[in-house]
């Protein structure tokens, strides 16, 4: 091989190695969360997000939150929000937070109905948001003791492994939480939560914990048209380089 043909192999093959295939791909999602003391209503976070599988990020997670205090018929996923169930349901549409935990091998996310990550009371210390501190706050809402200082926010943390298709560990599951401190969700000055006992040391403010998550794909990978351009400059070089072998023989 010539240097001429070197240099046009070397070329397609960076080139069809840089033509992955687009891995950002869209995916529903459903969580639920066993609520001992309203049933048979249970709390489901229902949304959608977007995860790319070589940075293993999540984006645009966004859906709506159940208040099991309020009507009296559990939702049913198969007629969707509302198609059987009253309950109140809470748009969570702002993703503040996000982090990739090698241990348990997939990336957290939270959305929030607020843009803010403000829940939780940090009279007692904590970041105002995390499990934790609402474990530690014992589920207070934020800016109390003034009932009109608390924003009424509420959030989903869910849990996406590295293959957001495979089912959930326990391990994985006992860490999702969810809080409650809006209107349908308060108690007096405590927000309905939703936290396991191995995940965070408690379980929620109403003996909620984290039951199941399902998650399904929505829309398939596709190449975006950089990738195509990539793919058939790739072709072009390997086209021409056998056409200079064959003309060199």
């Amino acid at each position: 091989m010539n240097t001429i043909n070197k240099l046009l192999a070397t070329t397609a093959f960076l080139a069809l190695s840089n033509s992955a295939f687009a891995t950002v791909a869209t995916y529903n999602i459903t969580t639920t969360w066993f609520e001992p003391d309203t049933q048979p209503k249970n709390t489901y976070f229902v949304g959608s997000f977007n995860y790319d599988s070589t940075t293993k990020t999540i984006t645009s997670l966004a859906g709506k939150l159940s208040e099991a205090m309020t009507g009296s018929v559990n939702y049913n996923a198969s007629t969707g929000i509302n198609g059987a169930d009253n309950m109140t349901w809470l748009s969570l549409n702002y993703q503040l937070v996000s982090w990739y935990d090698a241990s348990l091998g997939g990336t957290f996310a939270a959305t929030f109905k607020n843009n803010s990550t403000n829940t939780f009371w940090t009279g007692a210390g904590g970041n105002g948001w995390s499990p934790a501190s609402g474990v530690a706050a014992g589920g207070i809402y934020y800016g109390f003791p003034s009932a009109g200082a608390n924003p009424g926010n509420a959030y989903a943390l869910i849990f996406v492994p590295d293959n957001p298709l495979t089912v959930l560990t326990q391990a994985q599951i006992n860490k999702l939480a969810y809080a409650d401190c809006s209107a349908g969700g308060i108690m007096g000055a405590s927000c309905m939560t939703g936290t396991s006992a191995s995940g965070y040391g408690s379980v929620g403010t109403m003996s909620g914990y984290p039951l199941s998550q399902v998650i399904s794909m929505t829309t398939v990978p596709v190449p975006e048209p950089e990738t195509y351009a990539m793919l058939l400059l790739g072709l072009a070089f390997m086209g021409l380089s056998s056409r200079q072998k064959t003309l060199s023989r």
